[in-house]
């Protein structure tokens, strides 16, 4: 956790009266996600990946996977925090089938709490240059678990297949495609998956 003093950031805010200035890494905000929302895990790792996708004052690198955006610095703070004994991952079996889990530890709860605490007390700088209340941004990162933790992939399907109908370049920018033409192919696929995926979970419910 880093604590902006002797910036530009620090001096503009502090003559705003909008200190202190926080500047969260990613373990901040893999922490906060599994905090949030009751301290719930979360139930599909590529939930997570998906949830710090659609944030869009992370700045994490994300390339498609087979369906989702995967992202190996997310999976790199997964890793560190393992490393810490902050985080806990397991199996629990959920809408009829068994997903990955990942929660806090103890000790992480710990962690967690303080990092929660300084967002609640800080204005957040994100992505280097944009200022939000830390509650704000608390919310967000709640809402975000509250509506996509748990769901099927299917589901999840469907909402990256949404995404990028609705925004289309801009996501595909953010993916990484190689070339416009593949790009573009991509688009059209998740416009007629977007139609399909609406018919087939309304004949089909969960």
């Amino acid at each position: 956790m880093t604590l902006l003093t002797l910036d530009w950031h620090f001096e503009i805010a502090e003559k705003l009266e909008l200190a202190p200035i926080y500047e969260p890494v990613l373990d901040d905000f893999l922490l906060l996600f599994l905090y949030l929302d009751g301290r719930t895990p979360f139930y599909g790792e590529e939930t997570l990946h998906l949830c710090f996708f659609l944030y869009p004052y992370v700045s994490v690198k994300a390339s498609p996977s087979v369906f989702l955006p995967f992202s190996q610095e997310i999976e790199d703070a997964i890793l560190r925090l393992r490393a810490k004994d902050l985080v806990e991952e397991g199996k629990d079996f959920r809408g009829g089938r068994y997903v990955s889990m990942l929660k806090l530890s103890d000790i992480g709860v710990s962690e967690a709490r303080k990092v929660f605490s300084t967002f609640a007390n800080s204005w957040i700088l994100l992505n280097g240059f944009v200022l939000r209340r830390g509650s704000e941004v608390l919310s967000e990162l709640e809402a975000l678990k509250k509506t996509y933790n748990g769901k099927s992939p299917l589901e999840l399907l469907r909402v990256m297949a949404l995404k990028i109908d609705s925004e289309g370049e801009v996501i595909i920018k953010r993916l990484g495609f190689s070339s416009e033409r593949q790009g573009k192919m991509i688009i059209d696929m998740a416009k007629q998956l977007a139609r399909e995926l609406k018919i087939l979970m309304r004949e089909n419910p969960y």
